[in-house]
């Protein structure tokens, strides 16, 4: 009995974690191997490049993010968990449904975030722009809860 139902629990995990498991080649990437391009749905100056996986589909990923100094990431959400990791600059985040900078904190490089699924949030890149690693359990995706207010 304990050999069958060991038996149905690796078939079960085969069966949830299929993409993730089909995707175990070593990857190696130097940073001038980092293939960044337009980040989609993004303002222009953004930069976005996927290391590993594909956020979109189901299974882990990894992305990076180059955002611009100054850069204003309006409230919004994801559907699965964020591991957001800074590797360059400084990034801004808060958590809620309105953009209030004083109810974030700023990370510097070498912070860690974990932010679970479907938490309204909000992020900005510091003076000097940033650079986050972010990486999950797809598919991701992300829905805006606000438009995002005019600045001078």
């Amino acid at each position: 009995m304990v050999g069958k139902l060991a038996l149905a629990a690796g078939l079960l995990t085969i069966a949830l974690c299929g993409n993730a498991l089909a995707q175990t080649g070593t990857i190696v990437l130097t940073p001038d191997q980092v293939k960044w391009g337009p980040a989609k749905g993004m303002p222009p100056g953004w930069e976005a490049a996927v290391l590993a996986g594909a956020p979109d589909k189901r299974g882990p990923y990894v992305e990076r993010f180059k955002l611009p100094p100054n850069a204003m990431v309006p409230p919004h959400i994801h559907p699965d968990t964020e591991n957001i990791t800074v590797l360059s600059g400084s990034f801004g985040i808060g958590e809620g449904k309105v953009a209030d900078k004083s109810k974030g904190r700023v990370l510097p490089a070498g912070s860690f975030y974990r932010l679970p699924a479907n938490t309204p949030h909000f992020a900005w890149a510091g003076a000097d722009g940033a650079v986050v690693q972010i990486h999950g359990l797809g598919p991701s995706g992300m829905k805006m809860l606000s438009l995002p207010s005019k600045t001078n």
